[in-house]
């Protein structure tokens, strides 16, 4: 049967190792099948289980972000719409320190980083739009856009706090198939141990 593969190998690979042995050993018939069956299965039953559960969780998860990348997309389309509206209202000037202000580095201001942390960007986008004072940004113009910036970003806080727990479930999942490898992984060592003494 071989050599134990390293703990130290990629999860993975450690799992397709257990699995191999077991049947291996199961092939064998005899007492080793059936040192194998009170030895191995139990562990390879709860390897099977955990990694069952990660790969739900994973799917689940992928559905739910989803949900976050579309309306992530929508957003960012919004914010550049608005700062495209500020800007031809200025008379789209090669620099200004009114759109600085409200947009310091361009839309990536409020695009670019983590998705996960962009409503509360466009919270603060809202607050600057609202603050602005440029003359060709009357009050109800920037109104306006704030309430479409505000619309997007509740929406889009929606979908982020739906998705949280998706987000923690897989997390969770993959340390408990971690769990059950490093657990069948030792149950392969023992094994393997007891076999050649």
């Amino acid at each position: 049967m071989g050599e134990v593969i390293s703990a130290t190998a990629a999860i993975e690979r450690i799992d397709e190792d257990v699995h191999s042995a077991y049947e291996t050993a199961i092939g064998r018939g005899g007492e080793v099948a059936e040192t194998a069956v009170a030895r191995l299965q139990p562990g390879v039953t709860a390897l099977d289980n955990a990694k069952a559960i990660h790969e739900a969780a994973k799917k689940a998860e992928s559905l739910a972000w989803a949900t976050v990348a579309g309306i992530d997309h929508d957003a960012d389309g919004l914010i550049g719409s608005v700062r495209d509206e500020m800007w031809n209202a200025l008379g789209r000037p090669q620099q200004s320190t009114h759109m600085d202000g409200v947009y310091p580095e361009g839309i990536g201001t409020y695009t670019a980083g983590d998705p996960l942390g962009q409503p509360l960007l466009m919270e603060v986008l809202r607050t600057r739009i609202l603050a602005a004072n440029a003359p060709q940004w009357p009050e109800n113009k920037r109104n306006a856009w704030a309430s479409a910036i505000e619309a997007k970003g509740e929406a889009y806080d929606v979908a982020v706090k739906a998705y949280r727990p998706f987000e923690a479930a897989r997390v969770v999942a993959e340390a408990g198939y971690r769990a059950a490898v490093r657990g069948a992984h030792t149950r392969l060592k023992n094994f393997k141990r007891d076999l050649k003494n």
